[in-house]
């Protein structure tokens, strides 16, 4: 598309806004309804493939059908040049641009920006929609405080099958991925919470809570390491906040919170505890002995003769409302037992209560669902108390979590993060299995055990047998990190290459193909940069024949007379030569 350009008859386009890894976005103006719109367009290199064309469609059918506050709106789609859709355009910023140019963001702000990209996730989710790719750079903020969610381009329809069996690639964003999608695995909702823990943590700490030196590294701490606590970074941060965040973040998917809207509803308390923290130090503030002091004995004098007045008037006023004409002075606190967390929450705030919740095991009330409340049911009390809801978390015995696959490191803090303790640990050889990560577990994943139980594990020792795979042009890192996962020791040596770029591997020794041994030690040989390449030098004059060779960073070599012409050299033409090395030349006499 082009500046100027009129699409279906309506749309001006006007400028471009920027560019992703396959769609541009323009601005445009509709003639027909007099708004500023936003046009998204496949790049013209991918219009010929029939997959991103039908993911692009696919984008836009899926938000076109999501009418929610929340989440970028659809107007239109057709095909010119190329596929396109309009779009809302919207004003405003990233949560990555406000990110780099506002170090510190508030706690009620990010509270507020976490409660409504799940109220619109949950809307996404209720369609049986899977973001994907929720990060900074996919969340706008308009002038007006509105959060609206953005780039549906990689949504997927939940169980779907994860896009690395199909197309060999992880699809995401490293610093924000959830570890399944990092491992190629089905996504599900609890993918997307987990991409926006990453988000909130990041507001908070001003940095993700995984950082490496590639996407591949960053991808892969996801699924070993563990984050650092918040409070390391903001001593403001709330405690209600920062579980809420570290559970976003649980390796397993059944570990965070079940949907969008129980995450809302968290936040959303923690927002309203934290505004009536706020209140009550202001009020604390007004009583300050530095503030009583500085009035005068006729301030005093008249500041009583106001509160007295105050009192009189309202006196009068409430003497003269019927008995059962006025506001009631005290609630009763309803029965939620058997409740769910939301809909407790939603009821009791409705009623005007301050609101906190606890979590605690009981024999016989289902996880998730509220034991009791504190007060009590049926307590009648002013409205504004403070009413916690007990919420169970399920028996006391609790289930053995699932670690096959995983490292044996990150395998046993899973197992001592849940509660249990690491039995025995058995290694044997696997063809299939990467050495160091588990196999086998007993008991098995899901069984419920009380705290302490032990949890043996079988691990991979790798394959007794193993074929050298091709590492040439990878990076040393890349190179050595498979090396390692396959349970092989190696060393670096340095030579220079007739084909590899400087810095990356040229070849290994054992050779790609051969078969060895997990004990071999294996040699990466390190690209020094490229060996030159000797030419034709017969014919030429020395000077003739220096110039050329220090052009392509050869030295000549002669011994004798050089007044004539090259009649013979060594190395012959054609031959590969480590950079300053010598060409011996031969003339005739």
């Amino acid at each position: 598309m082009n500046i100027g350009q009129i699409i279906k008859d309506r749309y001006k386009i006007l400028e471009l806004l920027g560019e992703g890894g396959m769609a541009f976005v323009y601005k445009a103006e509709d003639k027909q309804l007099k708004r500023m719109v936003a046009i998204k367009t496949l790049k013209p290199n991918y219009v010929q493939q029939e997959t991103f064309v039908e993911r692009f469609k696919r984008e836009a059918q899926t938000v076109a059908n999501l009418n929610h506050p929340n989440i970028v709106q659809i107007f239109d789609w057709g095909i010119e040049d190329e596929p396109f859709f309009v779009m809302e355009y919207i004003e405003g910023n990233t949560l990555t641009s406000i990110i780099a140019r506002k170090k510190t963001i508030s706690i009620a702000d990010i509270l507020f920006i976490g409660a409504q990209v799940s109220d619109g996730l949950q809307a996404a989710h209720n369609r049986g929609l899977v973001h994907r790719d929720i990060k900074p750079g996919n969340i706008m903020i308009t002038p007006d405080g509105k959060v609206k969610v953005t780039d549906f381009g990689i949504v997927s329809l939940q169980n779907e099958d994860s896009d690395i069996t199909k197309t060999g690639s992880i699809l995401g964003t490293s610093s924000y991925i959830s570890p399944e999608q990092a491992q190629g695995k089905p996504v599900s909702v609890e993918s997307d919470l987990y991409s926006l823990g990453t988000v909130m943590y990041e507001l908070i700490a001003g940095r993700p809570p995984f950082e490496g030196e590639t996407p591949i590294a960053t991808a892969t701490k996801h699924l070993t390491d563990k984050p650092k606590k918040l409070s390391i970074y903001r001593k403001d941060i709330p405690k209600g906040l920062e579980n809420a965040v570290l559970k976003l973040l649980h390796k397993y998917p059944k570990d965070r919170y079940k949907n969008a809207e129980d995450l809302r509803a968290v936040l959303l308390q923690q927002r309203r505890q934290l505004q009536a923290q706020e209140t009550q130090e202001n009020l604390v503030n007004l009583t300050n002995p530095k503030i009583k002091f500085r009035f005068t004995l006729p301030a005093l004098v008249l500041s009583l003769g106001l509160v007295f007045g105050t009192v009189w008037g309202l006196s009068e006023i409430f003497s003269g409302l019927p008995a059962d004409g006025g506001s009631p002075t005290v609630i009763e606190i309803p029965d939620l037992t058997g409740s769910s967390q939301t809909q407790a929450l939603n009821d009791l705030q409705l009623l005007g209560f301050t609101v906190g919740i606890e979590n605690a095991a009981h024999p016989t009330v289902p996880t998730g669902a509220v034991i009791r409340t504190q007060p009590l049911a049926n307590t009648v009390t002013n409205p504004d108390t403070f009413v916690t809801i007990i919420v169970s978390v399920g028996q006391e015995a609790f289930p053995i979590p699932y670690v096959i696959d995983l490292e044996t490191d990150r395998a046993v803090y899973v197992i001592e993060e849940s509660g249990f303790s690491i039995g025995q640990q058995f290694n044997v050889n696997d063809d299939n299995i990467p050495r160091g990560f588990v196999i086998s577990q007993n008991p098995i994943a899901g069984k419920k055990m009380s705290p302490g139980s032990t949890v043996d594990l079988v691990i991979s020792s790798g394959p007794s047998l193993i074929e050298i795979s091709d590492l040439s042009r990878k990076s040393p890192e890349d190179a050595t990190q498979i090396l390692e996962t396959l349970g092989f020791e190696y060393e670096i040596l340095e030579e220079y290459s007739e084909e590899v770029n400087e810095g990356l591997v040229s070849h290994t020794i054992p050779e790609v193909g051969e078969i060895v041994t997990p004990e071999e030690i294996i040699t990466v040989i390190v690209s020094l940069g490229l060996k030159a390449e000797v030419p034709n030098l017969i014919g030429y004059t020395y000077q003739e024949a220096s110039n050329i060779l220090q052009e392509i960073g050869l030295l000549p070599s002669a011994s004798g007379d050089t007044g004539g012409r090259v009649t013979g050299q060594n190395p012959e033409e054609g031959n590969f030569v480590d950079p300053e090395g010598f060409v011996e030349l031969s003339f005739d006499n």
